[in-house]
């Protein structure tokens, strides 16, 4: 027996639930995959935005990230490392929003943006939002081998206590 799907199952099926958060490398990578298609000199922000044209899939969530409506699809006007712009036929009042992009050669990403603005675009609403990034991960030194107290340690007190919390 076959069972039609609708197309909320559908994007609801695209959407890793297990990655929610983004780090901020992630993001640079994606945004670095994405090609410029014009000139963009006349910008004035700090990240420069790309214009682009992706597909992507939208949850809309609420302020502990939970999901708060249906997935719904929209279109990507440009992006930068700080943030994205998308285009959606309805507007949206969720004040974060997990998207899933996925550029022509297959690098995917899912990120959540935090809604800054949403306004009327001709027929469409432009949803402009900052993205939410992790905290990188700093990588851990090599153990070291714990200090042992040395001849020209002797006689130094600060040293020998370090020295002799082996």
């Amino acid at each position: 027996m076959s069972q039609d799907f609708s197309v909320k199952d559908v994007l609801s099926l695209c959407v890793d639930w297990d990655c929610l958060s983004t780090s901020r490398s992630t993001l640079d990578q994606f945004v670095g995959a994405v090609e410029a298609r014009r000139d963009t000199s006349d910008e004035r922000r700090t990240d420069k935005r790309r214009p682009i044209q992706l597909d992507v899939i939208a949850v809309p969530l609420d302020a502990q990230f939970r999901q708060i409506g249906e997935p719904f699809l929209a279109l990507t006007r440009n992006i930068s490392r700080g943030g994205i712009a998308i285009l959606h036929t309805e507007k949206v009042s969720a004040p974060y929003l997990l998207l899933r992009l996925e550029t022509q050669r297959h690098d995917v990403i899912q990120a959540i943006i935090q809604v800054v603005r949403s306004r009327t675009f001709y027929q469409f609403t432009e949803i402009s939002g900052r993205f939410e990034v992790t905290p990188e991960k700093k990588k851990r030194p090599a153990s070291r081998s714990p200090k042992r107290k040395s001849k020209t340690d002797a006689g130094h007190p600060r040293l020998e206590a370090v020295a002799g919390r082996d």
